[in-house]
């Protein structure tokens, strides 16, 4: 019966912890990134001292987002939606710490890393996908570029003529 109570309990607590989990995070991806976006919007709209222990709690739920919920839906994330998140990342360090953002992202604590981490991998990628972008439209480009350059002829024309009236 006694074992029974410690099963129940163990279940239970872990239940509570998931379920917790499930409320912050959301039950899917585009629920995750929701309420990220959001959690981000008000912090960025708070008014208060970096060393205000208000803080504290904005911190802790910061840390849920970082090293639970991401790591939960990363697989599902795309390329552009890694990027969004960890550029949302960099302006939660720069509401919170201000000029003491860089100080914050060189410390070699966990969170600290995985955040450095993960926004070098992100723009490795953006640099791949951009360099992708351009050898499958070179020709393209290209041709924008000569009509850029043919219309900042024909208005030098026009200028000078204008100018000389």
């Amino acid at each position: 019966m006694n074992s029974f109570r410690i099963l129940f309990g163990i279940v239970l607590m872990s239940y509570l912890a998931t379920s917790c989990q499930v409320m912050q995070c959301g039950p899917d991806k585009d629920s995750f990134l929701s309420k990220y976006d959001k959690f981000i919007d008000k912090v960025d709209r708070l008014d208060m001292d970096v060393s205000d222990e208000k803080w504290n709690k904005y911190d802790e739920e910061f840390k849920v987002y970082i090293e639970d919920c991401y790591d939960h839906f990363e697989q599902d994330l795309t390329n552009k939606e890694r990027r969004r998140f960890w550029m949302k990342t960099l302006k939660y360090y720069a509401t919170r710490y201000g000029e003491g953002m860089l100080n914050e992202l060189s410390r070699k604590d966990g969170i600290s890393e995985k955040i450095e981490k993960n926004i070098e991998d992100a723009l490795e990628v953006t640099g791949r996908d951009l360099e992708d972008f351009v050898n499958k439209n070179m020709a393209e480009i290209e041709d924008l570029v000569r009509d850029i350059g043919d219309d900042l002829e024909d208005w030098a024309a026009k200028l000078k003529e204008i100018l000389q009236e």
